[in-house]
């Protein structure tokens, strides 16, 4: 039996259920639209923010915090050699291929060698017939000293003799004459033997150079490693005349890797040596890999006016999964705290659109607030021993920035961390290249005062002075000041209902 309305009989009731049937689709909607309303509620709820009215909080508490710079690279062998030929010539024979592991000293390739070995065999000749010249050089040199005893031995006995001798002073001189002539080819035959040395000596070098050469036709490995690179085949023909055409290129042990990063110059002043990395490569991305900085170099690099500085990244392979040339995307880690009392980077940021007249209802609001910097601007003084010139420009650029910031509390006014980059900003113009990288170096780790906003359980909000220390993505680290683990710091300020 069919249903029928209730209070309704007849045509009358059949009626009512047609139109009910019309409007199924209006009433299902109004259905999914109260629906989806409680899941938003639901989700506002699930994500942590407390609304408390005009406020918005999150809780104080404790935790892991882990400052990072984030930057990429490439992974580099820790040494590279390119391994070359000096001799030109055609490839006779190949003995390592890529991937192949080499021990210093081992023959890797060979250049033809019958030119150089030809060469070698003249050279060889060549010193042949210099060695022997010089035999007969020697020998002419003691013939010659036999006939200068023999020509002495006359002159003196003639000369002993005297007029008992019976010879004429004509053929005196002439006994005088043929023993200077002897001493003077002793002298020649003396300079023969040395340029016959001489000559030896140059036909010894040849023959070395073309040994070496011969051997250069052998081409080994400098070190021990791994063959990353083949560029030539067997049969083709290598020139070296202007530079040594590479062979092979071959990574040292690549058990041990190198990263190679560019880290922007607003980062660089926190990276040190010695800092914690991790890493990931695409061909592994379940998959972390470590490291720490062994070096930053202080070689700027500069493209379309953004500077970056080189930093090294050391780290182990095990297993060689990481190839030469794959791109790591790597997190430097500046700053750690393991049990860090903690707020939220958002309550960081947070000032009321009335904080004057809130900082004036508390004590020494104003104090500390120090409307122009003058506070900061007498440490930069002792610290970087500021001139007058420049402490009278910070004052003025300083207190205009503060006047801005007041003045634009309507909407647009700029937050912590704007003020921050205009302060670093106005520094930057103001210091010197020296005073700067000394401020920078001393702002690592430094902690930063800063007014907090926390909501009270009576729903008022006040101000607490605190210290920064290092923040991550989500939370930032609270040296010293009036927090506590359980506080509920202020995130956000709704607009009130109209």
């Amino acid at each position: 039996m069919l249903w029928k309305p209730r209070n309704l009989d007849g045509e009358q009731g059949w009626k009512g259920m047609a139109v009910l049937i019309r409007y199924w689709r209006w009433i299902a909607g109004i259905l999914v639209i109260f629906a989806f309303a409680s899941l938003l509620l639901t989700k506002n709820k699930a994500d942590g923010a407390t609304p408390s009215g005009q406020y918005e909080t999150l809780i104080v508490d404790r935790g892991l915090i882990s400052q990072t710079v984030a930057t990429s690279g490439s992974v580099r062998p820790l040494v590279t050699v390119q391994v070359g030929s000096q001799l030109s010539g055609q490839v006779a024979e190949l003995f390592a291929d890529f991937n192949s592991e080499v021990a210093k000293g081992d023959l890797v390739a060979r250049i033809d060698p019958q030119t150089f070995q030809t060469r070698v065999e003249a050279a060889r000749a060549e010193k042949a017939v210099a060695t022997a010249s010089l035999t007969a050089r020697r020998a002419d040199l003691r013939r010659a000293g036999a006939f200068v005893a023999q020509r002495k031995s006359d002159l003196d006995r003639y000369q002993s003799l005297g007029e008992d001798a019976g010879i004429s002073a004509i053929e005196m001189d002439a006994i005088r004459a043929q023993y200077s002539a002897a001493v003077a080819d002793l002298d020649a035959a003396r300079a023969q033997v040395e340029n016959a040395k001489a000559t030896v000596v140059q036909r010894t070098a040849s023959l070395q150079q073309a040994e070496v050469d011969l051997e250069r036709t052998q081409i080994r490995s400098p070190i021990d490693g791994v063959v990353i690179l083949r560029s030539v085949d067997v049969g083709q023909t290598v020139a070296a005349s202007l530079s040594a055409p590479v062979l092979f290129e071959i990574a040292q042990d690549l058990s041990s890797i190198q990263i190679e990063a560019d880290v922007n110059e607003a980062d660089i002043g926190s990276v040190s040596k010695g800092d914690q990395v991790s890493f990931t490569v695409d061909a592994y991305p379940g998959r972390k890999f470590f490291g720490s900085v062994q070096t930053v170099r202080l070689a700027p690099n500069e493209l379309q006016n953004v500077v970056t500085y080189t930093v090294i990244i050391h780290a182990e392979n095990p297993g060689r999964v990481l190839y030469p040339g794959m791109t790591a995307t790597l997190e430097i880690i500046t700053g750690q705290r393991e049990d860090a009392l903690r707020i939220p980077n958002t309550a960081a940021r947070f000032e009321p659109a009335n904080t004057a007249a809130l900082l004036a209802e508390s004590d020494g609001g104003n104090r500390r607030r120090g409307g122009d910097g003058g506070g900061r601007i007498a440490a930069l003084t002792e610290q970087l021993n500021l001139t007058d010139g420049q402490q009278r420009e910070l004052q003025a650029k300083m207190r205009e920035l503060f006047a801005n910031s007041g003045s634009n509390r309507g909407g647009g006014r700029p937050g912590n961390g704007d003020r921050s980059k205009r302060i670093n900003s106005i520094l930057r113009s103001v210091l010197t290249n020296d005073q700067w990288q000394e401020y920078q170096a001393g702002q690592k780790d430094r902690p930063r005062p800063k007014t907090i906003w926390v909501l009270d359980e009576d729903g008022k909000i006040s101000p607490r002075r605190v210290r920064l220390g290092i923040a991550d993505g989500s939370h930032t680290e609270i040296v010293d000041g009036g927090l506590n683990v359980g506080d509920a710091v202020i995130i956000r300020e709704n607009a009130p209902r109209s």
